[in-house]
């Protein structure tokens, strides 16, 4: 059984994360992240097909760091980036017919997937968000080893007319605390244009 003292402390860090999350509530126009201010736009995405809340720094990287960063057989379309290229959020578009079913049914084949790439995968999150237009998103969050360094990895999947996008976004894993909640809210500004 918890002591008064134990319920208070408990009840103290819940008011500090809540403060936390209103003050990083990125329709304001900026967040906290990282001990460093964060200003967000909603910006047009894609092919303009799509807008988003994004950080102001994001910028298009150029088709040749693309070709670098990621294998080029499996680079993604587009890829947003900050000036260091350590924050990136990428989209590729898949016919309906390369994922067959609903966003629920995607949602599960996208969670097997992911846990046969990694096998002790610890979801920080893992469920269907749905914005206030209506549009579902699967969305997965996870830490990922890549070399001697560890990174937060966000996987997510709508439909848009008859083809599905496909993003992630990746960032040092010693910023998780603060972009996993943001890359949240940033799938819950979807909206389709």
């Amino acid at each position: 059984m918890e002591s008064h003292a134990e319920n208070i402390i408990k009840m103290i860090n819940q008011q500090k994360k809540l403060q936390q999350l209103q003050q990083n509530d990125i329709n304001k126009g900026y967040a906290e992240i990282f001990y460093d201010t964060v200003n967000f736009e909603r910006k047009k995405l894609c092919y303009e097909n799509f807008s988003m809340i994004i950080p102001t720094f994001f910028k298009i990287m150029p088709k040749e760091v693309i070709v670098y960063k990621y294998q080029e057989h499996n680079s993604p379309e587009f890829v947003y980036t900050n000036e260091n290229t350590d924050i990136n959020m990428t989209f590729s578009f898949l016919n309906r017919e390369e994922l067959e079913g609903d966003i629920t049914e995607v949602h599960k084949q996208m969670y097997q997937e992911i846990c046969n790439q990694y096998h002790d995968v610890e979801y920080l999150s893992n469920d269907i968000l749905q914005t206030e237009k209506c549009l579902s998103i699967a969305h997965f969050s996870y830490p990922v080893a890549i070399k001697e360094d560890t990174i937060l990895q966000v996987v997510f999947l709508f439909l848009l007319n008859d083809v599905w996008v496909f993003g992630t976004f990746h960032c040092p894993y010693t910023q998780k605390r603060d972009w996993n909640d943001i890359m949240k809210q940033m799938l819950l500004s979807i909206q389709l244009e």
